[in-house]
């Protein structure tokens, strides 16, 4: 009882302080929404327009926009006027805008050019391959249409209409990414994504900040009133571990549950995530120990830990993804826990993966953290003792 009772009055110590409920909760969600809404959705808008279409849309033109339409990972908006098209495409409410002739071009042997307009830096060039494979593919049609059309002696507009028909019946082919290993990935979203990185980040660097608080309480004496109660020093030291591990659970705890009610974020399986978190938190609690047990200045246990968490964390994957490091930084970067935290929180999200799936990592961050943590408990009783 005496080492839950100081973790508790630990706890309740640092989230007394209106700065330390800012930075556990506010911060980290304004973060998330923010990162969030700059990475975009997972599901691009594409704006279609018709354009000279009055009423009834010709059936060429019709066969593009059934193209354009079935595109997947993409979300299709339609469009009656020009000037609305336009306006949307300047605001960015549509990644890019399709539009397609319906001036009666659009037919077996005659010449159309369909336009793609994007705003240069927006991102929607990404997408681009996308509307050039669904105007190749009616290109296909429409030279199958011309042979169909030579060979037969039909007129154009019935040898068209048949190779549509044929076109329609065809097998659709389905394209699945997969890793190295094999392993199929699910759609996520890149605000999901994003949330388990800054889930990450916050989570030790408010740890690492909370070291500073361990500090005051050498310089302020309450260490030494705590010693004078019949408390050991191991259960002070076990009090201390407790309440800021106690802190990280919690925060990682609010910044999954209110994203997924707010943002309705899925992060995969429940227990493979609650693991992920605890386990994480217990290696940032082991490092914030260390901290606050080697340093004596608590100006310079925020600047430390504040320039380790930061370090950390871009190094980890926490800020880029990983796909953007190239092979030799990606290995050297699992020498920091968040990168196997995120590597956990691939399988998880990404793969739909369990707690099965995420065993090793799991394994490392218990590990460093269990050997981390006996270090920093001897050097906190070092420290305490004198």
């Amino acid at each position: 009882m005496t080492v839950l009772t100081i973790a508790a009055n630990n706890l309740r110590r640092l989230l007394r302080v209106r700065e330390n409920l800012f930075f556990v909760f506010v911060l980290p969600l304004m973060l998330i929404l923010v990162l969030g809404l700059t990475v975009g959705s997972a599901e691009p808008r594409v704006g279609l327009l018709v354009d000279g279409a009055d009423g009834d849309v010709s059936a060429g033109a019709q066969a593009l926009l059934d193209g354009f339409e079935r595109l997947d990972g993409v979300d299709v908006v339609r469009f009656d006027r020009l000037d609305d098209a336009v306006d949307d495409l300047e605001r960015e409410d549509i990644t890019a805008l399709v539009v397609v002739p319906d001036d009666g071009a659009i037919a077996i042997g005659a010449p159309a050019t369909v336009e793609y307009r994007v705003i240069p830096g927006s991102g929607g060039f990404r997408i681009q391959s996308l509307v050039q494979s669904v105007v190749a593919d009616r290109n296909a049609v429409l030279r199958a249409g011309r042979l169909v059309a030579a060979e037969t002696g039909l007129p154009p507009d019935e040898a068209a209409e048949r190779v549509r028909a044929v076109d329609e019946s065809r097998a659709r082919i389905e394209v699945a990414t997969v890793d190295a290993d094999g392993d199929r990935y699910v759609a996520a979203d890149a605000v999901g994504f994003v949330a388990a990185q800054e889930l990450l980040l916050f989570m030790f660097l408010m740890a690492m900040v909370a070291a500073s608080a361990l500090i005051q309480a050498r310089q302020l004496g309450v260490v030494e009133r705590m010693l004078a109660t019949p408390a050991t020093v191991w259960q002070v030291v076990a009090g201390e571990a407790i309440g800021r591990y106690a802190v990280a659970v919690v925060q990682g705890a609010f910044i999954v549950g209110s994203t997924a009610v707010v943002f309705g974020l899925d992060w995969g399986s429940w227990p493979a995530t609650a693991a992920i978190v605890a386990s994480f938190a217990l290696l940032a609690t082991a490092a914030a120990v260390f901290v606050g047990a080697l340093v004596s200045n608590d100006s310079q246990s925020t600047a430390i830990g504040l320039s380790l968490g930061l370090a950390l964390a871009a190094l980890g994957g926490c800020m880029v993804p990983f796909e953007v490091f190239p092979d030799w930084l990606r290995t050297l970067a699992h020498i920091t826990p968040h990168a196997w935290a995120i590597d956990a929180f691939t399988e998880v999200i990404q793969r739909g993966g369990g707690l099965g799936q995420i065993v090793g990592e799991l394994a490392v961050l218990l590990v460093a953290g269990v050997v981390l943590l006996a270090g920093a408990s001897a050097a906190l009783r070092r420290a305490i003792v004198g």
